[in-house]
């Protein structure tokens, strides 16, 4: 029974990484309540231990957010306001790729939306709990 414990103890630490939040740039891609399909880049920085910065830039537009990381899910998090006018929410699923499988709505018509954001150049910088 001992041995059980450590080995699911020590193979839970090695998982971890695998399922760390990145920062730096990510492509994305989504559709609109609306059905139409967007694509953009979206930045992640680390503000503190489990939150981020996050920055969207899809055709002209600008969208700056806040998030929290929730380890449990591992589940991103994050309100935003796009075009310093329209306030949304956002919720994604850390995927162990470090892509996060997302949705989100935005402004007062209740839709919602779905978005995939993938690491950049594969690895996404560097994996951060």
């Amino acid at each position: 029974m001992r041995r059980t414990l450590i080995t699911a103890a020590l193979l839970a630490t090695i998982a971890t990484p695998a399922l760390a939040q990145r920062q730096g740039p990510y492509s994305v891609e989504g559709q609109g309540a609306d059905g139409q399909r967007y694509q953009g880049s979206v930045m992640l920085q680390p503000t503190g231990q489990n939150t981020w910065r996050v920055t969207w830039r899809v055709g002209s537009d600008t969208a700056d957010g806040v998030g929290l990381l929730i380890p449990e899910g591992p589940l991103l998090v994050v309100g935003y306001v796009m075009a310093g006018r329209e306030i949304g929410v956002a919720a994604y699923a850390v995927q162990p790729d470090g892509s996060l499988q997302g949705t989100w709505t935005q402004g007062t018509g209740g839709g919602v939306g779905t978005e995939v954001m993938t690491p950049a150049g594969g690895s996404g910088g560097m994996p951060r709990k």
